[in-house]
């Protein structure tokens, strides 16, 4: 996790607290704050695969970027895996969104131009 947010994305780590059941991570983009726990043992149930419209409830955030296409390659450059494959915002052309896991199933959505 910590080389999929820090060292890929690039997100400056801000703070780490141990507890008994795991790890807290919090890092910044931007004026935001990313809070990632990482448990010990892993929670009974795995993450629902898929992007936006795989599951009901929050399931994702969304990262803008200059260049989706760019950004994808990036992504199967260093092993991660794409879940959907940048697609054009039909009502702004030009405009694209694609979604990654991180290495726990997560889903980010990429937001930017094509």
């Amino acid at each position: 996790m910590v080389d999929f947010y820090e060292g890929f994305l690039g997100l400056e780590p801000q703070g780490e607290i141990d507890f008994a059941d795991g790890t807290q991570r919090r890092y910044t983009l931007g004026g935001s704050v990313i809070k990632l726990v990482t448990y010990t043992m892993p929670p009974p149930l795995p993450a629902a695969a898929g992007g936006g419209r795989a599951q009901a409830g929050l399931r994702y955030f969304t990262v803008g970027v200059r260049n989706l296409r760019e950004l994808a390659a990036k992504v199967e450059a260093a092993g991660y895996e794409i879940t959907e494959a940048p697609t054009e915002f039909a009502p702004v052309p030009g405009m694209g969104w694609m979604f990654v896991a991180d290495p726990d199933g997560n889903s980010i959505e990429f937001f930017g131009t094509l």
